[in-house]
């Protein structure tokens, strides 16, 4: 007999197939159930390994052994007559044939069942002139997908940074395809780290799939490996690793978001009339400085902001063309500026040309042009036309469906609608379309509070801002705006509480302590305003902020030397405008000097350092120029003619009506318009109307206007005006002895 007679007779070939056919069989389960369980990618593949390595040896297993009815014998035992090996092989034939029955069925269900993908519409966010929030749908939609940040495997935390680089580069890839639906990077990184289900995580950012993936990284090689997972039934869609060096990173980039739009049934260059990208680097080194900038710049701190421009600087260094390490510099330098650690020029003249490179580098970047009409508006609000900043704000409403994932450039949209003009309702359309793709982001919650606050619902304010919290805890940003929010409504205590709690959040930060060293002195509990007041000395003594509350506590200590002194100082060093640093020392100065008789001699020592204060026909340039215009209609009620100041506080009036669009409802500076004219009782029952009648916590400052301010002053000879601030300073006695108790609760010891 020959050997390929005798393996047939031995049922060699049946355990073969029968072998093979389990083995798929085993893997296609294991590829389901695996990650349902828990278990990682790594467990398939062993699955495969070990069934792999058992192949060979079953085949020997069946040359060598027969199955007899008195159990397993060696086939050299076995009398050739008494062999049973056809009866073997028959119900070999029938196990065959019903595991290829199960792996039919399999194919069928497969096919028919749990891949039936259905085209979805294309995903949009609304009207680019009213954007409605679209309505959230039971199902998601098939046409949606979550990016996880993809695992570090290289045994090196420090790697940490390209694996998160490399998610982000692919969620930006994906969010370019409009048909396609991508969860934000704050919601889809929110489970980094967490053993989340992956069917919870879908139903959480209403996304219908779900992309994973893990890095590994040593050297100058790195392996991704990269699955796409049907959410509803765990279905992988589609699986693949990619082995590289660490030059080709971005062709792997590539590679996995054209195989996930290819999976979904889209085509990553099709779909949209500009070439798809991911970063525009070929250097491996520059990249990873991008990374490394982008790690920082998220933890958003005063240290981490201050590395993450050395990063990007670096990564520009390696590629002056890189696009996108640009534009992450100018958005850091916002974000500095949002800090208080740069001033709007600096901020300015160091992030719009960055932008505008970009723009010369690729006129459709949607991101560049977004970011510099959100600049520039923050950058010129007090001198751009109405006119001009109503049409940027428009154009940045207009790409923000090409940028969905941008919470930045979003909040700038809703803030402007809110503060500029005026529409909270638009506004918080804006927020609620973001929170659609970004269910997770807690400054998008954070801005809906404002906004709900602004709207003077509170209720939705304090939830809002609560959900926020929940999100991001240690937060301190949020902490400081429950404060506020409690401010407006009127619990100064509580609002302390927060404050404080804000402090213990983030030590450094000296614009916390600045608050409560504020509202102390605004109580007059100078020995505790004098205790936070040191604080912040210690901390930043150059800043405007803590200059600020060195003029108050100078104030409060009856100092009027010292107090005239130090906003002097202020305005020769030219202090920045942050938290009203220069507005302080600006009005303080003129104050001080008015009393002492010196008005002229403020008025020229002003128009010496700011110019522009001899030509109020000319626009102001900026917000200095013209608070300076503002005191110095103060300084000539003093020494000059009244009409003269009349008809420079009418230019002033036209200048600031035709900055806000012709609005003329802030009821200070129409206030203000009659005290000059010397219109005492209009300007009383505005005040009474306005300022004196609202909540003592929102008018804490009502001491230093109606007995500092010399125009106002002579408001206090109204017995309706006179009688109300009566009632304020035994409130403030009352809200001042509150206070006290409350420091001696467990909640301010704790």
């Amino acid at each position: 007999m020959g050997l390929f007679e005798e393996l047939k007779r031995r049922n060699v070939f049946r355990v073969g197939i029968a072998y093979a056919v389990v083995t798929w069989l085993l893997i296609q389960i294991s590829d389901i159930v695996f990650p349902r369980i828990g278990l990682p990618d790594s467990a398939v593949t062993l699955v495969i390994a070990l069934m792999s390595i058992g192949f060979i040896p079953a085949l020997i297993f069946a040359w060598a052994f027969e199955m007899t009815p008195e159990g397993l014998k060696r086939e050299t035992e076995i009398d050739r007559s008494q062999s049973i090996t056809p009866q073997t092989g028959r119900k070999l034939d029938r196990m065959i044939i019903g595991i290829l029955t199960v792996v039919i069925a399999f194919l069928l269900l497969d096919r028919f069942v749990l891949n039936d993908e259905t085209p979805a519409e294309p995903a949009a966010e609304a009207s680019t002139v009213a954007v409605e929030p679209a309505p959230v749908a039971e199902e998601p939609d098939e046409a949606s997908v979550a990016v996880l940040p993809f695992v570090n495997m290289s045994g090196d935390a420090n790697n940490e940074y390209f694996s998160d680089g490399l998610t982000e580069t692919l969620l930006h890839m994906l969010a370019q395809l409009p048909e396609l639906r991508v969860a934000a990077r704050t919601s889809s990184f929110a489970f980094k780290g967490q053993n989340t289900n992956i069917e919870e995580i879908a139903a959480t950012l209403k996304v219908a799939n779900i992309l994973e993936g893990s890095v590994q990284k040593a050297g100058n090689r790195v392996r991704v490996t990269a699955q796409l997972i049907r959410a509803n039934d765990g279905y992988h869609v589609w699986s693949q690793n990619y082995d590289r060096t660490l030059d080709d990173i971005f062709a792997i980039q590539d590679e996995i978001a054209n195989d996930v739009a290819n999976a979904l049934g889209s085509s990553l260059l099709s779909v949209t009339d500009q070439p798809m990208h991911g970063v525009s680097t070929t250097n491996a080194m520059a990249y990873e400085d991008y990374l490394k900038g982008m790690e920082q710049q998220a933890i958003y701190s005063y240290t981490s902001l201050a590395v993450a421009e050395g990063h990007f600087k670096d990564a520009l260094a390696r590629d002056p063309d890189f696009a996108e390490a640009k534009m992450a510099l100018a958005r850091n330098y916002a974000l500095k500026l949002a800090t208080g650690l740069i001033e709007y020029e600096e901020a300015s003249a160091a992030a719009l040309p960055l932008l505008q490179q970009v723009k010369e580098q690729n006129p459709k970047e949607p991101l560049a042009r977004a970011l510099e009409l959100a600049l520039l508006t923050d950058f010129q609000y007090t001198t751009m036309p109405a006119d001009e900043r109503r049409q940027a704000l428009a154009e940045m409403r207009a790409l923000l469906p090409y940028i969905p994932g941008d919470t930045w450039v979003r909040e700038r949209v809703a803030r402007n609608l809110v503060n500029n003009e005026d529409k909270p309702e638009e506004a918080l359309e804006v927020i609620q379309a973001g929170l659609l793709s970004d269910p997770l982001s807690a400054e998008l919650h954070s801005e809906a509070s404002r906004i709900y606050s602004r709207m003077e619902r509170f209720d939705q304010s304090k939830a809002a801002l609560e959900r926020a919290m929940e999100l991001e805890p240690e937060n301190p940003n949020y902490l400081s705006q429950m404060a506020r929010l409690y401010e407006r409504l009127g619990d100064l205590t509580e609002a302390l509480i927060w404050h404080k709690r804000a402090t213990e959040a983030d030590p450094r930060d000296h614009e916390l302590v600045s608050n409560l060293a504020f509202w102390f002195f605004q109580l007059e509990l100078t020995e505790e305003g004098d205790r936070w007041a040191s604080r912040c000395y210690a901390m930043a003594p150059q800043t405007a902020v803590c200059k600020r509350i060195q003029l108050q506590q100078a104030r409060v200590h009856g100092d009027s030397e010292l107090h005239l002194q130090l906003a002097r100082n202020m305005l020769e060093e030219d202090i920045s405008t942050r938290l009203f640093g220069f507005h302080a020392a600006l009005f303080s100065f003129a104050d001080l000097m008015q009393d002492q008789g010196r008005a002229r001699e403020a008025y020229d020592f002003l128009a010496e350092k700011y110019p522009a204060l001899l030509t109020p026909e000319t626009p102001p340039q900026g917000l200095k120029d013209s608070l300076v215009r503002r005191a110095g209609i103060e300084l000539m009620l003093d020494f000059a003619p009244r009409e003269q100041a009349v008809e420079a506080m009418e230019l002033w009036v036209e200048h600031w009506l035709a900055a806000r669009g012709g609005a003329y409802d802030a009821w200070g500076e129409r206030m203000w318009v009659h005290l000059v004219k010397g219109e005492i009782p209009q300007a009383a029952e505005i005040a009474l109307a306005d300022d004196l009648s609202r909540p003592l916590a929102q008018n804490i400052r009502w001491k230093t206007r109606y007995t500092d301010d010399p125009l106002r002053r002579e408001l206090a000879d109204i017995p309706e005006v006179a009688a109300r601030l009566r009632e304020l300073d035994q409130e403030t006695a009352a809200m001042r002895s509150e206070v006290q108790q409350m420091m001696m609760s467990p909640a301010w010891n704790e």
